[in-house]
């Protein structure tokens, strides 16, 4: 009974409205004088009903056709909606055919032809909201043609999906979902664009790369900056050039992520439009700039960059100096010492760390006198540097580091004597594996490993029982590399 209820209740209506028709006429001559002029409404209502019908029946065929891998959940989702609007159709249809047959009999009073007559209307507009209703949903459900609304949820599904292990299933084996997504690049709301743009991050296709590139130039920032997102995931190569032309964008935060972008594709091609971009009146562009250009490594920034060792704000120059600390040369390295007594102890910090990674043997000397920084940060990077650079000059200001009360510097001296691997710190060294940080400990086992001198070996077995199993680990390794050690000049022997 519950299965059939919607039959039932047609069935139900279908009947009242036939006895109404049918029973309680009376025969005036009036009334029947006036019917033939009023044949042609239900006549009407009945042939729109069915032509509209069969426009529906039509795009229901179509869309099963079109979705022939679910075409068996698609026809049990839309099995409710078919019967509305066939019973809709069918009663429509009835009704005014029964009004027809009472017309011709002439049987009827004036009142209730004209009730008659409306009710012929309203079933005519009952079917066509059903009818028209149920093709529009049926398209949208089916064949992509959504409202904004419905457009921003589903794709909203498709980027959460992303997120899961499952993303690939969700969006990079369905073709129909990528052409979704890109069709949807053309909404009229700015916000469907935008996570239309975010959905394609995933997409490794030429025609999503195309589609990205064309709507550089959209007029909302908002979805400017999500294609500028996804062409950095995406890593193409063809939105260089369009994304160099978008760098002359007024709004700032578009030039600064464009520029972002364009570090993060490593193309050298960008050098040249990144590099005028330092002069760039909004700081947040210029400093994407300079991080750009040390992303890139392009020697051609180097004296770009340089000149503007000098300039305002400080956030500014630190990252200049970052910049030039990966891609300097010796004429960045003569630079940067000079900025080793700036007034900010952020620059001298960042240009201390800058001379490390340009390993050139001209920085020990300063880098050594910036070991008496009155700014702990100051130290720490030139001490970290010096390691980096195994400056042998700085073994014993290193070793007189270890008794500074900061942790951090200790810890960072520790492995720069390690890297250095001066045996005037074996010593110290074994002094620390007794220290109650454990890290000292560990950086201590470490760096007695790398110095590699065998008179540690009794003090680390002794370690091997430390509380923290970090500690240990490095221990046993420290013991491992110094028993290697051991047997190059002894083959054969042992610890």
């Amino acid at each position: 009974m519950r299965t059939y209820k919607l039959e039932f209740l047609f069935l139900f209506v279908l009947a009242i409205l036939s006895f109404l028709t049918l029973f309680g006429n009376e025969s005036t001559g009036t009334a029947s004088g006036n019917s033939s002029n009023t044949f042609w409404l239900p006549s009407a209502v009945m042939q729109s009903t069915a032509a509209l019908y069969a426009v529906f029946i039509a795009i229901f065929i179509l869309s099963l056709q079109n979705n022939r891998e679910n075409i068996n959940s698609i026809a049990n989702r839309i099995k409710p909606t078919l019967k509305v609007v066939s019973y809709t159709a069918a009663g429509t249809i009835y009704f005014n055919g029964l009004i027809l047959i009472v017309f011709s009999l002439g049987t009827f009073s004036e009142g209730k032809m004209k009730i008659l007559l409306l009710f012929s209307l309203f079933s005519m507009v009952a079917s066509l909201i059903a009818i028209v209703y149920s093709s529009m949903n049926l398209l949208s459900d089916i064949s992509g043609l959504k409202t904004s609304s419905e457009k921003l949820t589903y794709i909203s599904d498709l980027v959460r999906g992303l997120e899961g292990p499952d993303s690939e299933n969700l969006l990079m084996k369905n073709s129909k979902n990528i052409d979704f997504c890109i069709q949807s690049l053309d909404d009229e709301n700015p916000e469907v664009r935008a996570i239309a743009a975010e959905a394609l991050s995933q997409v490794r296709e030429k025609k999503a790369e195309k589609a990205l590139i064309e709507i550089l130039e959209d007029r909302s920032s908002t979805v400017r900056i999500a294609v500028i997102k996804t062409l950095t995931l995406i890593g193409s190569e063809d939105a260089v050039e369009p994304l160099i032309k978008q760098l002359a964008d007024k709004d700032p935060a578009i030039r600064a992520r464009i520029i972002e972008t364009l570090g993060n594709l490593q193309d050298r091609r960008a050098t040249g439009p990144i590099i005028k971009n330092l002069d760039d009146k909004v700081p947040e562009v210029r400093f994407a700039a300079a991080r750009a250009l040390g992303i890139l490594g392009d020697e051609r920034a180097e004296e770009a960059l340089i000149a503007k060792l000098d300039e305002s704000p400080v956030e500014f120059r630190c990252q200049v100096v970052q910049a030039l600390g990966k891609i300097g040369s010796e004429k960045s390295v003569s630079a940067l010492i000079s900025r080793l007594q700036d007034k900010d102890p952020e620059i001298r910090k960042h240009t201390a760390e800058a001379l490390g990674k340009l390993g050139s043997p001209q920085a020990v000397e300063p880098l050594l006198r910036c070991l008496k920084d009155k700014t702990a940060e100051v130290r720490n990077a030139a001490a970290y540097s010096l390691g980096t650079l195994r400056a042998e000059k700085a073994a014993a200001p290193l070793i007189e580091m270890l008794q500074e009360k900061d942790p951090e510097l200790r810890i960072t001296s520790v492995y720069a004597l390690g890297e250095i691997g001066s045996c005037e710190a074996v010593e110290p060294l074994l002094e620390l594996l007794d220290d109650n940080n454990p890290w000292l400990r560990q950086y201590a086992a470490e760096a007695l490993g790398k110095i590699g001198d065998i008179k540690a070996t009794s003090s680390l077995i002794k370690n091997l029982d430390d509380p923290e199993l970090k500690v240990r680990w490095a221990v046993a390794e420290a013991l491992r590399m110094l028993n290697k050690r051991n047997l190059v000049k002894e083959p054969g022997g042992g610890i």
